[in-house]
This record gives C-alpha cells, structure tokens and sequence, in this order.
C-alpha cells in the first residue's frame, strides 16, 4: 500500500521497508553518541574502552560468563552484600548466546543492546504508524533512541531488549494477539523488574476483551501468560535467598526499594534550590520535564494499554530510592511519554526536523557521556 515518507513523496514499501528510516536514523544517533563518549573519554584522560564494562554492564556480562555463581550470604548488621541475581536473567542469556559463538563478552553485549534496539525502533514506528500515520511513528522512534537516557542503548545494557519486548507486545495487543503479546510481556519479566508496566498493560487490555467477550479464550491465555516471566524469576531468587522477598531483599545492597518518590522529590528541590553538582540540577530539569509529559500523554486520547504501561513505567522510575542520576535511564522505557512531541513535531518542516533531531541526539549524547566520563556516575 503506498505510504507517505517524510519528504512528502509517495512510494510503494513493504511493511518491513517502512521501518527502515526508523532503524537508520536510530543507528545514525547511537554512532553519534558513542563517538560523544569516546571524544569525552579522551577529554577526561581515561581510556575509552573502560566506561563500556563499567556500572551495571560488568554485572550483566558477568552473568553471561559465569551465570549467577555467587553465594546469598548478609553482611553486617544482616544487610545483603551484593549479588548478581538483582540483575534479570534474558539480556545476560542473549549475550550468553554469542560467546558461545567465539564472540568476547563486550562486543556480544553491546551487539545485543544494538539489535535490540533495531527492533525496538521498528516497533515503535509500528506503534506510531497505526495510531497517528508513519510520520508520526518515526518521531516517536527517533525521539526515544535521542531520549536523556538513551546512552544506555549502546552499553552492555538491558534497556534496549526490554523496549524491544515493549514494542512489539503493544503491537500484538493492538491486533488482538494475545497468545504473542502474553509471550512477549513473559519475556519482558525476564528482562527487567519495571517490565511490570507492561504486565499490567497487556492484562487489563486482556480483561476488557474479556469483559467484551471478544477472541473467546485467547485474552484468558494471554493475560495469564504475561506475568509468569516475572513472577517466576522472583521465585528463583526467593528460593536461593531463602525467603520470599528475595530479590526485593537483595536490592537493599544498592540501597534501592520503593519509596513513594521521597528520595526523588529531595533531590528534585536540592537540584533547583542548592549549590550542588551541575548533573543534579540537569537531572532535576529532566524529572520535572518527565512529569509534564506524563500529565500531557494523559490529555491525549492513547490506547489505554500505553496509558497504563506509560503511567506505571513513570511512576516505577520516580519512586525508586537512590541513583539520582540514573533517572533519564529509568525512564527510558516509558516511549508513551514521546507521543504527544510526535504529534507536533509532525507539524513542523522537514528541514526544521533536520535541524532539531540531530541537535537533540548531540546534546543527549553529550550529557550520557559527560556523566560517564567526568562524574563517574552510573548511566
């Protein structure tokens, strides 16, 4: 079927084909930015190569090497020392998978946040695409991969995979694919703990189609299926740990649990009140931004599946304790958030586009690494 590109011709495309500008502009940012950081790398006097396993990506890759061999044991006063079995098990067994190939750890990590984030663009352009028209689905592909969070896309990461997953089960929810969508959601659990959100979402949609007595016993299925991921992987770590908050348990390592957003909200008035940190008051500037949009998507007329999952991703990111710095990155995820800009950016010129797009993917791509290399903070 002809489709409309952003240059204003109209061509015939596979549906495949449509995709391709999403993925190529996705892939032209991500090169940006990663050439950012390995130009602050030099700035800073470190090798480039040392930021690329560092943080949360050396916990990944190792479990891709050594599968989760630490022991469960507390530390003083009975607080849990740290323990890889925080970190979910999909992305590390993806990367698993091309070792075992002869492919090093590093290269087969970042090679998975990469494809992961390939398909996750295309998704969203799926997304956009059916909702408001294919212009639309390519903004909201290439304003998530330019997002403040989006260094984490070329890391050894599991953001990318968990968009990916996010995509295309809304996708499937949309055309009533319920069995796919429930899959999808399953394997989301396995990838991270926020992909609750979307748990959430593809099992209120299954109970309205339910309630409408649509698709017979497929949104049954579907919605029962969509939490196992999850739910099972809770359990394993209950098992080893020992108790049935296991892995909630184990977060406090980092000094993470949920919070209600008080430690955001400090932080949130120290950054605007305080003579602090530069990065705290940008981060501050992002949150308060984040906010604004949630309640901006909630003024749009969204599938309620993307209400649910946008709200609940948002509301997960805000309400964590610690990592103040790592906000951006959780609320990379929430692609809803990127709709109502897709509405009117598509409005505008395409050489207006062509102007602000890549001045955006600088100045995100800057900020990702300016907070690697010179703050030493985590993503």
């Amino acid at each position: 079927m002809p489709q409309s590109t952003l240059d204003g011709t109209v061509e015939p495309l596979s549906p495949s084909r449509q995709a391709l500008p999403a993925i190529g502009l996705y892939l032209l940012f991500q090169l940006v930015s990663f050439g950012l950081l390995w130009l602050m790398s030099w700035k800073a006097d470190v090798s480039p190569g040392r930021f690329l396993d560092d943080f949360d990506a050396n916990w990944f890759l190792s479990v891709a090497q050594h599968g989760y061999d630490q022991p469960v044991h507390a530390g003083p006063g009975g607080a849990p020392a740290q323990n890889s079995m925080v970190f979910f098990p999909l992305y590390p067994a993806l990367v698993a998978v091309l070792t075992f190939v002869g492919i090093p750890a590093l290269p087969a990590g970042i090679a998975v946040s990469m494809l992961a984030g390939c398909a996750a663009a295309w998704g969203l352009y799926v997304l956009g695409r059916d909702f408001a028209g294919p212009r639309v689905g390519l903004l909201m592909a290439v304003l998530w991969s330019i997002g403040p969070g989006s260094t984490a896309l070329h890391l050894a990461y599991s953001e990318a995979v968990l968009m990916a997953l996010v995509a295309w089960a809304l996708v499937a929810v949309a055309r009533r694919q319920w069995l796919l969508a429930g899959a999808l959601a399953l394997f989301a659990g396995l990838t991270r703990a926020s992909a609750g959100a979307l748990i959430a979402a593809v099992g209120v949609a299954a109970l309205v189609a339910v309630f409408r007595g649509r698709d017979g016993w497929r949104p049954w299925a579907g919605g029962l299926l969509a939490p196992l991921g999850l739910l099972g992987y809770l359990a394993y770590v209950g098992i080893r740990a020992d108790r049935v908050d296991g892995w909630f348990w184990l977060q406090n390592a980092w000094q993470m649990h949920f919070d209600f957003g008080v430690f955001t909200w400090i932080q949130v008035k120290e950054g605007l009140t305080s003579d602090h940190s530069s990065w705290i008051t940008v981060t501050a500037l992002i949150v308060l931004i984040a906010v604004a949009l949630q309640l901006w998507t909630w003024t749009t007329r969204l599938p309620l599946p993307w209400q649910i999952y946008g709200t609940l991703t948002v509301v997960i990111a805000l309400c964590s304790s610690n990592y103040f710095q790592s906000r951006a990155r959780f609320l990379l995820p929430a692609f809803v958030l990127t709709v109502p800009l897709a509405l009117v950016l598509a409005r505008l010129s395409n050489r207006a586009l062509a102007v602000l797009l890549p001045a955006t993917a600088v100045l995100s791509g800057w900020y990702g690494a300016y907070m690697m290399t010179i703050t030493h903070l985590a993503p």
